[in-house]
């Protein structure tokens, strides 16, 4: 059976991996989904990738099986310069085009059949804000908190538009206004609460992706 093997970011997408993604998979017919939290350096996983170490795991995995399909889920936000033709895509203005520039230039790069890079735009963060659904369980949230998010939610028709900032970026919204966020614990959760099929909605380029792995993986 083919697998499936998914680089992860850090731990928060690996929980998503593991907690969601693996169960909308599953009900597709593809059994063997894995999240593989990328090493970053020696005795490390997680946190800042170099493209370096993004290749070293992705070209591993490949020559390590041969019956599988890797891609990636690693956020646009803060993404290292040293990846392949980032200074170029930086002279793209549409944030769509600019980050599927970037994900043919790694497949260009590290070039097999059987490699899907992804980048999320801007991060994985943005798709819990997909609909409110996913904060109304919260039950330390302020009513003045839930209204921010909920404002977040309606700010652009696609939540991975939403602003990239330093301080406005998803993962700081959420830091900011949610008591006690932990993001390994509560983004796989919202995600749950939220559901998929409406994420991918909402998500264009994400749910791209999606679609593209499953077509791929049902293939002969």
């Amino acid at each position: 059976m083919r697998g499936l093997y998914i680089l992860a970011e850090g731990p928060t997408e690996e929980e998503f991996i593991n907690e969601v993604l693996s169960h909308y998979f599953y009900d597709k017919g593809i059994y063997d989904v894995r999240a593989i939290l990328m090493s970053t350096s020696p005795g490390f996983k997680g946190g800042d990738v170099t493209y370096q170490r993004y290749k070293l795991n992705a070209e591993n995995l490949l020559k390590r099986e041969q019956d599988i399909i890797v891609t990636s889920l690693i956020d646009y936000f803060r993404l290292r310069t040293d990846f392949p033709e980032y200074a170029q895509a930086q002279t793209i203005i549409d944030k769509y085009k600019r980050v599927d520039f970037l994900e043919n230039a790694v497949a260009n790069d590290i070039n097999s059949h059987r490699f899907l890079p992804y980048i999320q735009l801007h991060e994985f963060e943005g798709l819990l804000f997909s609909h409110t659904a996913g904060f109304d369980y919260l039950p330390d949230l302020s009513d003045a908190n839930k209204q921010q998010l909920y404002s977040a939610v309606q700010e652009h028709d696609n939540p991975e538009m939403l602003n990239d900032g330093a301080e406005t970026a998803p993962s700081k919204r959420l830091e900011k206004l949610i008591p006690g966020y932990k993001k390994t614990l509560h983004g796989p959760v919202i995600a749950t609460e939220i559901s998929l099929s409406i994420i991918m909605q909402r998500c264009i380029r994400f749910n791209n992706w999606i679609q593209a792995l499953t077509q791929r993986m049902q293939q002969n």
